[in-house]
């Protein structure tokens, strides 16, 4: 098994890699700070999403925690409300903090990335992690992530139960379900947009997680090396650059499981402690931009390097709200979904 602080190094590079992405893709600051480093910026606006990341190292960790589990109906209910109060109540403390935060920006931020006033119903529909299913504009940038991973996290423990309620044949079915299901997204699913709402569409980095974590016994190699393949494939049918990040992700993790790698390093240090508040910097590190954003607006001189400026404290001021919100937030949410029974992640 490979160790908990190289599986933070990765939620740290995708956590820093998506805050990067952010800052370079929303306005104004970024479009202020162009002159000195526009080419940097455009990079970052089109390539930092590795969001790949986090599903297929979240695959592996189900896959160690849940998969060796008792499932029935009545552990999947007990797993959803702890996965909701894991991810759901610290996003809760993001959304409902917005609307002010918004408010204050009004004025001093573009109304288009402010969005319009929220509503009653557009407050509900993230109370319940559906916005992006029913239509309604997202209060903070990321948040479809957080449905997602809660919609992965369900349906991986619905095939658990799948698996171990079918007797001898429910592996076979189980694995015809996700196998299936991964082609169906790689090559119609996944290839529109639209889609991205539902869990499907990110189903094979997630599985592609799940199998990395098999193949450390000899009877899973064979699949996780075919996986590999159905990805690649999928990738030259329509060029998408975020399968070959997760081949990628995929192939570091099994080289770490195999070699021992992921055991030995790191030891610590600056990435562990990142990775280990990654979810909070991503719930925190828009909101922080937007006021950072809305204050410079207003009392910075509009001159690149001041936007610039402005571009590193909001960076600095992320880490640092991350902080806070992982330990007075994101840790007793964490400690409220272990209520409910060992069996979530």
């Amino acid at each position: 098994m490979i160790q908990p602080s190289f599986l933070l190094a990765l939620r740290a590079f995708a956590a820093l890699s998506i805050v990067f992405h952010h800052f370079a893709l929303y306005v104004p600051s970024s479009d202020w700070a162009a002159p000195l480093k526009g080419g940097v910026l455009d990079w970052l606006a089109e390539y930092a999403r590795t969001t790949q990341v986090f599903f297929v190292v979240g695959g592996y960790v189900a896959a160690h925690t849940l998969g060796s589990r008792d499932w029935t109906l009545g552990h999947l209910g007990r797993f959803a409300l702890q996965r909701y109060c894991r991810l759901g109540l610290p996003c809760l403390a993001v959304v409902f903090a917005m609307p002010a935060i918004i408010g204050f920006a009004r004025g001093w931020v573009d109304d288009e990335l402010l969005g319009q006033p929220a509503t009653v119903k557009q407050l509900v529909a993230h109370v319940f992690l559906l916005q992006d299913i029913l239509g309604y504009e997202a209060l903070s940038a990321g948040l479809w992530f957080v449905g997602i991973s809660f919609q992965l996290g369900v349906a991986y423990a619905l095939g658990l139960v799948l698996q171990q309620g079918c007797g001898r044949y429910g592996q076979a079915a189980f694995a015809l379900l996700a196998w299936g299901g991964a082609a169906y997204a790689l090559f119609h699913f996944n290839l529109d947009a639209a889609g991205d709402a539902w869990a499907l569409y990110f189903w094979p980095y997630f599985y592609l997680g799940v199998l990395v974590q098999k193949a450390h016994r000899l009877d899973g190699k064979a699949e996780f090396w075919a996986f590999q393949g159905l990805l690649l494939l999928a990738a030259l049918f329509a060029w998408r650059w975020r399968l070959l990040m997760a081949i990628a992700v995929g192939l570091l993790l099994y080289v770490a499981q195999r070699t021992g790698w992921g055991r030995l390093w790191p030891r610590g240090g600056v990435l562990t402690g990142i990775g280990r508040i990654s979810y909070s910097l991503f719930l925190v590190h828009f909101p922080v931009l937007l006021l950072v954003s809305a204050v410079w607006a207003r009392f910075a001189p509009d001159w690149p390097a001041a936007a610039a400026t402005g571009l590193a404290v909001a960076f600095t001021g992320s880490l640092a709200v991350a902080w806070g919100f992982h330990r007075w937030v994101e840790s007793p949410a964490a400690r409220l979904s272990r209520r409910f029974g060992a069996v979530g992640t």
